[in-house]
């Protein structure tokens, strides 16, 4: 047995043969230390070329390839199982070469072993385990390009797991499949079609196992990059890149920067955006050689251009339980095929026997019919496109499938003198499109035919789809037919015309025709299909129309002539003048308004006529209205391009003069209103027409508004002008009145007196002899008299006259004048009795407007007062003398009787019987303070009668009812002037 890592035998060993992927270990065999193993030799079923690991057991045990080895388990020894050619004959170059392969075969096949760390493959449909970022890319504008990226976690729109559960979606730029068709449920978009220099990534870190020496797994990615043709340092990209943890040093063969403008095949433009490049998944296989036991951490990012306008995307997957890369052979009995497939994506690929003894192809996928063999496998050896993945090598083993159905072609027609168009047909999921040339043999390819359309012919194509990894199926004819494409001509009678009248004839004259359809499209909404040699069209409306020639030669093919007509704008005929005419007005100017709508025209010519006389030049002449009713006036213009306006005609209403005219009264006085009666009129039958405004002017200054206006007027010569003017504006002639006004009298009137009693003078004077008559009114109507009218009156008051004067011309004047009279209420008082040296207050009771003198003097503290006190031991009369501020003089006395000391008198008797004399029974208090009441008393010694005011009496009376006559009891009581209290007792009789 040959060790691919010799360097002493081993004892005691079992070897364990791992052929595939999919297959356990299933050798088990004890061989002495040093012996080779051949093909076939004891129980083995091992192959040349496959690797042995040998190992240290405890006891023998099968081991999948897809679990770590257990701790029982240590790898020691690679052994290789030698071809039967494979002897001391081969030449050294043989041997070093198959030896590698042996070797890579082996670190494959360990390395399939290894245990996939937690959902590393996004199997669980989350980020779990994954750390996600996002920042921003810079550039230094140079040569580097910087991506910045800090920790988050994640973010919609920007770490996006992709679900197989749902309905297959497809990227909008590059329509393939947005979850990798390569296997598993799960894939991650990272970033999106935002621009803004944004950046995204995810990272992995994980430990290799200590037993693993290489670790080797695929990753599948698709790309969108958004191509702003930068520079390759600012371009949007896809950047994947794996490192030591501890060492920080980057992975050899683990870091790839993918940007549009890399050498890397497959990028296509989009036919969605021809600024958008794409690439279609494809894999990469990621080695971890020499790194047992050390921790490693994976990460990919995608960023924008770092100039913030363009975007850029990428989508992600990881082999499903991280299988390494697959090659396929699968046999297809059905057309006795054998089809060796490599995964896509590396430069170079060398195909080899199962034995490596020969190179069987190159090519990604190579096709034999009939086969060589449908049992063994192939090995091939994979060499990246430089920078992009590390060289590594597959087995695929024969396995009998099943071929795919036909792919569904389409019906493809193309027109002569399109454009080179690539063949189209359908193809299922995970399915390739094959072109062939023949119906059978041939070399395939996975671009479509592209068809030249020069000459009109049919051209004969074959299509296969070829499942992915799996085989090809029967051809299906392809037929391309090229149909002629017509040329589509015509003219048109005269492509610039008027909007009014226009009318344009368009000749077909297509060529290279085959049962054609013609569409005429007029460029304003309206189409013709009728397919006549000559078309008429009239345009509704001025401008540039675009008019279309469509030729269709059955079924599609079909060419457009395209030319351009100009409709002129038919000019607008305009113009404004008053806004409202009046019969007689002089100098009526029209000013030309007239236009052409948006500028497009001058115009040239203008053609009036008002009230059927004809005007040529633009500016009229000012127009004299000699009636009213109406004024026909009409405009017709043209341009220089000869476009003609419809003729404007206006009937303009003519409206009615009025005619102002006004009288007032004939005698006419200063000091009355002159009244104004207006009598201006417009012709009868004028329902819209009235006369609505007034302006009166009186003496060139003072105005008014009014129909009927009142003034005042000063006497003398005056002047009044009437101007009216109707609801339509129309002024009337001025109408002008003068007239006199008369004076009035002027009278000056004076009173000699205003006192009561008094004869009372009212007396008239005429200041400007002009008075005739002379009438006075005190309350009883007028009375006619002279200018001196005698009064007198008994009583004070309010005596208000009138007194009305006349001039020989009527003219009145009226004084209503307000007058009062007025009294002297001055008195000295009653006669009264006081005590003798007993002080007695008089008061005249006149008000302070009066002047009081009392005489004589004695006993008065003074005689001027009004309420002077008067002290005296004797009785006196006091005459008062008194006038007011009016002049009203008053004389009255008053007599006081003295008694010796104070004293309350009471009477022996009295004769209530109704003759005026002695009827009530009265005290007379003398010299009293005050007095505080006078009681009576019957014989029984009840009260009868009580007063408080000693000027009472007791009638007889109780109740109404007259009392008995006989004796009665009085008593009273009172304070004297020194405050001293008096009480008197006394009988009284009452006599009937």
């Amino acid at each position: 047995m040959q060790d691919c890592n010799a360097k002493k035998p081993v004892r005691n060993i079992t070897l364990i043969y791992v052929p595939t992927r999919k297959q356990e270990a299933r050798v088990r065999h004890r061989t002495e230390p040093g012996r080779i193993l051949a093909p076939g030799s004891g129980h083995t079923r091992a192959r040349a070329g496959h690797c042995v690991g040998i190992a240290h057991l405890t006891e023998p045990a099968s081991v999948s390839n897809t679990k770590y080895f257990s701790g029982q388990l240590h790898l020691s020894l690679l052994v290789c199982i030698l071809p039967p050619a494979f002897n001391p004959g081969f030449d050294p170059y043989s041997r070093m070469k198959y030896l590698t392969l042996c070797l890579l075969a082996c670190i494959y096949t360990i390395a399939m072993m290894a245990q996939c760390p937690p959902n590393l493959d996004f199997e669980e449909g989350s980020l779990a385990n994954w750390q996600c970022m996002v920042g921003n890319t810079t550039s230094n504008g140079i040569d580097k390009n910087y991506i910045n990226l800090s920790n988050s976690a994640p973010l919609t729109g920007r770490h996006e797991i992709i679900s197989g559960s749902s309905a297959i979606q497809k990227d909008p730029f590059g329509n393939f499949p947005t979850l990798c068709p390569y296997g598993g449920k799960y894939s991650v978009k990272l970033g999106n079609e935002n621009s803004g220099a944004e950046a995204e990534g995810i990272s992995y870190t994980f430990t290799i196992p200590s037993n693993i020496d290489t670790l080797t797994f695929t990753y599948f990615y698709a790309v969108v990059f958004q191509d702003p043709r930068h520079d390759a340092f600012d371009q949007p990209r896809f950047f994947v890149t794996a490192y030591d943890v501890l060492t920080g040093d980057v992975i050899n063969c683990a870091s790839y920067d993918y940007v549009s403008t890399a050498s890397l095949p497959g990028f296509t433009v989009s036919k969605v955006n021809s600024e958008v490049l794409f690439k279609n998944w494809s894999p990469v296989s990621l080695q971890f050689f020499g790194l047992n036991g050390r921790e490693v951490r994976l990460e990919f990012k995608t960023a924008d251009c770092t100039l913030g306008g363009h975007f850029g995307y990428a989508y992600l997957d990881v082999g499903t339980a991280c299988s390494n890369i697959l090659a396929t052979a699968p046999y297809c009995a059905e057309t006795n095929s054998l089809i060796l497939n490599a995964p896509y994506g590396f430069k170079d690929y060398t195909w080899y026997s199962q034995d490596y003894s020969t190179i069987v192809g190159t090519g990604q996928s190579i096709t034999f019919s009939p086969p060589p063999a449908t049992t063994g496998s192939y090995f091939v050896d994979m060499v990246p496109y430089p920078g992009f993945g590390c060289r590594d090598t597959a087995s695929a083993t024969v396995k009998p499938l099943p071929v795919p159905p036909r792919p569904t072609v389409d019906s493809n027609f193309f027109c002569q003198f399109q454009s080179p168009q690539p063949l189209t047909a359908v193809s299922l999921p995970d399915h390739d499109l094959l072109w062939y040339q023949n119906p059978t043999g041939g070399i395939p390819s996975d671009a479509p035919p592209i068809l030249f359309t020069h000459t009109v012919d049919t051209f004969e194509y074959y299509v296969s789809q070829k499942k992915l990894f799996g085989c090809e199926s029967f051809r299906v004819n392809q037929t391309a037919i090229v149909r002629p494409t017509p040329s589509a001509l015509f003219s048109v009678n005269d492509p610039v015309q008027c909007e009014k009248g226009n009318e344009f004839s368009f000749i077909n004259s297509s060529t290279n025709l085959s049962d054609p359809k013609f569409l005429w499209d007029f460029g304003d909404g309206s189409m013709d299909s009728s397919g006549a040699a000559i078309v008429n069209h009239s345009y509704t409306n001025y401008g540039y129309f675009t008019v279309k020639l469509l030729a269709l030669n059955q079924p599609a093919c079909s060419n457009e002539m395209i030319s351009t007509v100009r409709v002129m704008p038919k000019p607008v005929a305009a113009f404004d003048g008053p806004s409202v005419i009046c019969d007689q007005d002089l100098g009526v100017s029209f000013t030309d308004r007239s236009y052409v709508p948006s500028g497009l025209g001058v115009i040239s010519n203008w053609s009036w006529n008002v009230d059927g006389t004809h005007y040529s030049s633009r500016v009229l002449p000012q127009i004299t209205v000699r009636h009213g009713g109406s004024l026909p006036i009409s405009l017709l213009v043209t341009t220089t391009d000869g476009c003609n306006s419809d003729t404007l005609k206006k009937s303009l209403p003519v409206r009615h003069k009025p005619v102002a005219a006004f009288d007032y009264k004939n005698a006419l006085c200063e000091n009355e209103i002159v009244k104004f009666n207006d009598l201006s009129h417009i012709p009868s039958g004028l329902n819209d027409e009235f006369i609505n405004k007034w302006t009166w002017v009186f003496d060139g200054a003072n105005s008014s508004v009014d129909q009927r206006p009142a003034h005042y007027f000063g006497p003398g010569q005056h002047q009044a002008r009437l101007v009216v003017t109707t609801n339509y504006g129309c002024v009337s002639q001025v109408e002008q009145k003068d007239f006199t006004v008369n004076p009035k009298p002027s009278v000056a009137l004076s009173i000699n007196d205003s006192c009561v009693y008094k004869d009372i003078f009212y007396s008239a004077r005429d200041l400007l002899n002009n008075v005739s008559n002379w009438y006075w009114d005190f309350g009883n109507g007028l009375m006619k008299g002279g200018n001196i009218v005698t009064k007198k009156f008994a009583l004070e008051g309010n005596q208000p006259f009138t007194l009305i004067t006349e001039t020989a011309k009527g003219c009145k004047d009226t004084i209503n004048r307000a007058f009062t009279i007025y009294d002297n209420d001055s008195f000295a008082g009653g006669d009264t009795i006081v005590a003798k040296n007993q002080p007695i207050f008089l008061d005249a009771r006149g008000g302070k407007d009066v002047t009081y003198k009392w005489s004589p003097t004695a006993g008065l503290n003074n005689p001027n007062i009004e309420k002077p006190v008067a002290t005296l031991d004797r009785d006196i009369e006091y005459t008062l003398y008194s006038i007011t501020n009016k002049g009203c003089e008053q004389t009255n006395n008053i007599f006081i009787k003295r008694y010796s000391g104070a004293e309350i008198y009471i009477p022996n008797a009295f004769t209530p019987n109704g003759d005026g004399r002695n009827d009530v029974l009265k005290v007379l208090p003398i010299g009293y303070r005050s007095f505080d009441f006078m009681a009576v008393y019957n014989r029984y010694g009840q009260q009868v009668y009580i007063t408080h005011d000693w000027r009472k009496g007791w009638d007889g009376t109780v109740g109404g009812v007259k009392q008995d006559a006989g004796n009665y009891v009085v008593a009273t009581k009172m304070t004297d002037y020194d405050g001293n209290v008096m009480v008197r007792r006394g009988n009284v009789i009452l006599l009937r």
